[in-house]
């Protein structure tokens, strides 16, 4: 008589993740997400290798999209980093967006009030008065948190609500509205960006501060502190270590860099140099939250956030052909960005645990 053995299969528990594994996980999610939306192609009637091919191929052409995936994949770097740097000391940022427009406002003030300085002196105060700006709304939510153990994602997406209503009070027939309807006027040409090889040198500036976090966080005192908080919160309170000062240090300098995007975006892009309407200015405060899925699927190493912001840029770039070249649905472009995040957040679970067939 046949007797049909089901195998057993044990969830494992994984204490320390490898960089190799890591990657094969991300290279998983990425080929899951690519087979899903190929499935959603062949039901339109599209061939999906086109469909591939056309995307890439216009986010990459330096005629076409390559200069915007570029521009994206530098604000996508800057959201990732300010994401990282909280989320090692345990904190979810979930208030970039927040920070963001907090940062516009910190780099269009000095651009405004001293616009004929020169650009080597305007453009590293607008910097920094961004920066500033986004650490001190960063700050708030640490503070809270650390003080009196007040949820971070809450206060966030409240702080989220009302920078993105300044920014309007300001823009929409406020002191910086322009002669364009709901948008600012421009900014002065001292104020624009500079470009080194045909690329923002923000692009150079996001690389040097993900090398400087990547050795912050593993080499100093206060990154080893940082590491210990947000493993364990009992752990850093045996040890001595201020939970309140970190929670703060760390939710300002991940506001701080979410601040530099606030001149990025608008200085950088020829496209705008002002601060466009408000549904314009909340699409990009929306680009934000890839700053989550790649710190996760990254490990909270600033270092591969680099081409993993790329990649994700390049996407977000080419996808908006498949409407227009091959006559797609409108909104594919959307759900081929929403199936990518949903197989990310998915396959974290892989990152944690893994499945074990038992032998009988």
């Amino acid at each position: 008589m046949l007797s049909l053995r089901v195998p057993k299969i044990k969830l494992e528990r994984i204490v320390i993740i490898s960089q190799w594994r890591a990657i094969r996980i991300s290279v998983y999610s990425i080929a899951s997400a690519f087979l899903i939306f190929s499935l959603v192609l062949f039901y339109e009637g599209a061939d999906p290798l086109q469909a591939f091919q056309n995307m890439f191929s216009f986010a990459f052409d330096p005629k076409l999209g390559l200069s915007l995936t570029i521009h994206r994949a530098i604000f996508i770097m800057f959201c990732t980093m300010a994401f990282i740097v909280p989320l090692r000391a345990g904190l979810w940022n979930i208030g970039m967006e927040g920070q963001f427009y907090m940062g516009t406002i910190g780099a269009f003030f000095i651009a405004y009030t001293f616009p004929n300085y020169q650009p080597e002196i305007l453009i590293p105060l607008m910097i920094i008065g961004g920066s500033i700006a986004g650490a001190a709304y960063g700050a708030v939510t640490g503070v809270l948190r650390g003080r009196f153990n007040v949820n971070e994602v809450v206060v966030a997406l409240m702080l989220n609500n009302i920078a993105f209503w300044i920014v309007y009070l300001l823009v929409v027939g406020g002191p910086w509205a322009g002669i364009a309807e709901s948008s600012s006027r421009p900014l002065p040409n001292s104020a624009h960006a500079p470009y080194i090889f045909n690329i923002p040198f923000t692009f150079f500036l996001a690389i040097a501060i993900a090398v400087l976090l990547f050795f912050f966080l593993r080499m100093t005192v206060t990154g080893y502190k940082i590491r210990v908080l947000g493993h364990s919160e009992t752990v850093a309170r045996i040890s001595g270590i201020n939970q309140v000062t970190l929670f703060a240090f760390a939710m300002t300098v991940g506001g701080a860099i979410a601040g530099m995007a606030g001149y990025h975006m608008w200085a950088a892009d020829p496209a705008f140099l002002m601060i466009p309407r408000p549904d314009a200015y909340k699409a990009i405060g929306d680009l934000t939250y890839w700053g989550i899925i790649i710190g996760l699927v990254c490990l909270l190493n600033p270092i591969p956030t680099i081409p993993a912001s790329l990649f994700i840029s390049s996407i977000i770039t080419g996808s908006t052909v498949l409407v227009r070249r091959m006559r797609l649905p409108f909104g594919l472009d959307f759900l081929f960005l929403g199936i990518i995040s949903i197989t990310f957040a998915a396959f974290q679970f892989f990152y944690n645990y893994r499945l074990r067939v038992m032998r009988r």
